[in-house]
């Protein structure tokens, strides 16, 4: 039976409504994705862009599914993320990140002390950049660079280390406290470190010892 013109136009309709429906609520839990991922990389000031890549027909049904976002740190790439409505399932989804990050603005050699003004700020999709991109610039002035730096490179973690206060060699004063007693002693450190970080340190007698930089240089021991 053919359907007249004014029924097809209205089965269209429906159709079209359904299709915008279903359209919504694809939009909805992408965006219920992006607001998570948001709150998540908030230190960082993201705004994350979701694509779902499960096929529509294993979407959730419910409005508002319980998501559990991966373990990992990951700001952008293909995630899977957990959905509970009445039962369990994952969806699988490609992320993609807006943001401000920071790159070298000139060269910087390996093993200078890096300046405000040798960095710029930069703003982008993230999609194609290293993960441990460094975010926040006081992390990186007055790091020292463990590698040559050249102009436009983005700012990653393992492209810094902090500055040294020990270095292997010099002569430090190692405190060694514990229940009712604190003695003073020196040493040679046999690594470099940072503040906060470990030292190893030979004392006279040859005992090596390891104890934690503190601000003032010298060597904290807790017993």
């Amino acid at each position: 039976m053919r359907l007249s013109i004014p029924v097809r136009t209205a089965v269209a309709g429906l159709l079209a409504l359904a299709s915008g429906a279903a359209l919504a609520e694809g939009s909805g839990l992408a965006a219920q994705i992006e607001a998570q991922l948001n709150v998540r990389h908030a230190d960082k000031g993201l705004k994350h862009h979701v694509t779902i890549k499960t096929p529509q027909a294993q979407w959730p049904t419910c409005q508002r599914p319980k998501l559990t976002l991966p373990d990992n740190n990951r700001f952008t790439g293909n995630m899977s993320v957990a959905v509970q409505c009445e039962r369990k399932q994952f969806l699988q989804v490609t992320v993609d990140a807006e943001g401000r990050y920071w790159v070298a603005s000139e060269a910087i050699p390996a093993g200078s002390t890096v300046g405000r003004q040798q960095i710029a700020e930069k703003r982008g999709s993230l999609g194609k950049l290293p993960a441990s991109l460094v975010f926040n610039p006081q992390e990186i002035v007055g790091s020292v660079a463990a590698r040559t730096l050249n102009p436009g490179q983005p700012i990653v973690a393992g492209q810094l280390r902090k500055s040294w206060v020990i270095k292997t060699g010099d002569e430090v004063d190692v405190m060694l406290s514990g229940d009712g007693f604190r003695i003073r002693s020196k040493g040679r450190a046999t690594t470099n470190a940072a503040v906060n970080e470990p030292v190893r340190v030979r004392m006279a007698s040859g005992q090596v010892i390891t104890g934690s930089v503190d601000a003032d240089g010298s060597v904290v021991v807790a017993q």
